[in-house]
């Protein structure tokens, strides 16, 4: 036996494997719960996780070979995105082989974890290698590298910008698009334009997104449009509309709240658009009994209202869910929001309304500055967190891009940089 192989626990590792794989998939419904801070998340979950990880990592290339490629052939993916993570930072060549012979032929929900498990290996040479080695690969692996390289912020340049074609592949043009937010900004006004131009739905709005990351002013005006009609993008473009305009510029969240169609993607932009008038839309609504969850987080997210610690929420009946749940949902974060005692809210709204003045926008009861949204993207519930990192992207001028999927102590690390004053 050799001295490497000895030196492995394999109890260890084989615990500390099933331990990742565990935390890994909590840590993915925990990315987008209601009911969790970051700061809770990082401590219960993801410290845990990369101790876990760590486990798995230093027995080198025994368990590279006896565990860690084995794995990439599991249908289960948390397992594969932990196997996919533990052979990048591994470091080692038999790793990155076996890491990209799965990642060539892996489709769909598999490619998925696998990019998942590339996407928190930090930037570094690793990527320049992988690069490489997969240049030639088919274009949905191409596009799940270039997802990932977005996810990671790394450059985009002119050989990416002929990603920016109609000939190319939907996916390819999508992720294209969305790297484009990491180009330099000298020479990202005319690929913009070259993206804008894409038809594909997906591509367009990726493109509409790192517009307004730029302050790009054909984005803003697209992403409007968008907003204002029934299709393919509207609910982001109505939370863009939400968080980025003036008043006048809302009225198609108004007009959206009275469609049945699109009234949960208006009721969550509400929540965004953090006016006094749009609280007042949330009492209606919770009057009504319309989406009573829904609407009872987006006004505590524009008022910072806590229903429970004001002893403010209810339980609610045993059949009382806002729709009927599909067969195929895990999990809904929208069921596990709190039920609000609706004349308890009228009556805290009748006494705390005076104190926020029309027209200014509020976040957790705070007037809207980039120092209110760091604030809220690390004491604030995990599941606003995404719409958020846009509003503070766009806010910085694309200076502070947030993947709110990275591990937690980087994003905080990030944040703690932000210069909140600069940048308001």
């Amino acid at each position: 036996m050799s001295a490497t192989a000895a030196a492995v626990f394999w109890d260890v590792v084989e615990e500390s494997f099933d331990d990742a794989i565990f935390l890994w998939e909590m840590r993915d419904v925990a990315l987008f719960t209601p009911e969790r801070t970051p700061a809770e998340v990082e401590a219960g979950i993801e410290d845990r996780l990369r101790g876990a990880l760590d486990g798995v990592t230093v027995g080198g290339a025994e368990v590279v070979a006896r565990l860690l490629a084995p794995a990439l052939a599991s249908d289960q993916l948390p397992a594969l995105a932990v196997a996919a993570h533990a052979l990048l930072m591994g470091a080692t060549a038999a790793g990155l082989g076996h890491f990209c012979a799965a990642f060539r032929t892996a489709r769909g929900h598999a490619l998925e974890a696998l990019r998942r498990g590339l996407e928190l290996a930090p930037a570094g040479e690793l990527w320049v290698t992988l690069a490489d080695e997969l240049g030639d690969a088919g274009e949905l692996v191409r596009a799940a590298f270039l997802e990932a390289r977005a996810f990671r912020g790394l450059p985009f340049g002119a050989a990416e910008a002929e990603l920016l074609s109609p000939a190319m592949h939907p996916a390819v043009q999508r992720a294209a698009a969305r790297l484009l937010a990491h180009a330099p900004p000298a020479a990202r006004a005319g690929w913009l334009v070259r993206a804008l131009a894409l038809t594909d739905p997906g591509a367009e709005q990726a493109a509409i997104q790192t517009g307004l990351i730029a302050g790009d002013r054909a984005a803003w005006v697209r992403c409007r449009e968008r907003a204002a009609v029934s299709g393919p993008g509207r609910g982001q473009a109505l939370l863009a509309v939400a968080m980025l305009g003036v008043e006048r510029e809302q009225q198609p969240v108004s007009v959206a709240l009275g469609d049945a169609r699109w009234e949960r993607e208006a009721i969550w932009a509400l929540g965004f658009a953090g006016r006094r008038a749009d609280a007042d839309a949330c009492v209606e609504l919770l009057a009504q009994d319309r989406h009573p969850r829904l609407a009872a987080e987006a006004f505590c997210a524009i008022t910072g209202l806590d229903l429970r610690e004001s002893d403010l929420a209810v339980a609610p009946p045993l059949e009382s869910l806002d729709e009927t749940p599909e067969p195929d949902d895990v999990v809904d974060p929208v069921r596990s929001l709190p039920l609000a005692d609706v004349a308890g809210v009228i009556r805290w709204w009748n006494r705390q309304r005076p104190r926020f003045r029309g027209g200014q926008r509020y976040l957790g009861g705070r007037p809207t500055t980039v120092g209110a949204l760091v604030d809220a993207l690390w004491h604030g519930p995990m599941r606003r967190r995404q719409a958020l990192a846009l509003e503070l992207a766009v806010r910085t001028g694309g200076r502070v891009q947030l993947e709110t999927g990275a591990f937690l102590a980087e994003q905080r690390r990030r944040l703690s940089a932000v210069d909140t004053e600069r940048s308001e």
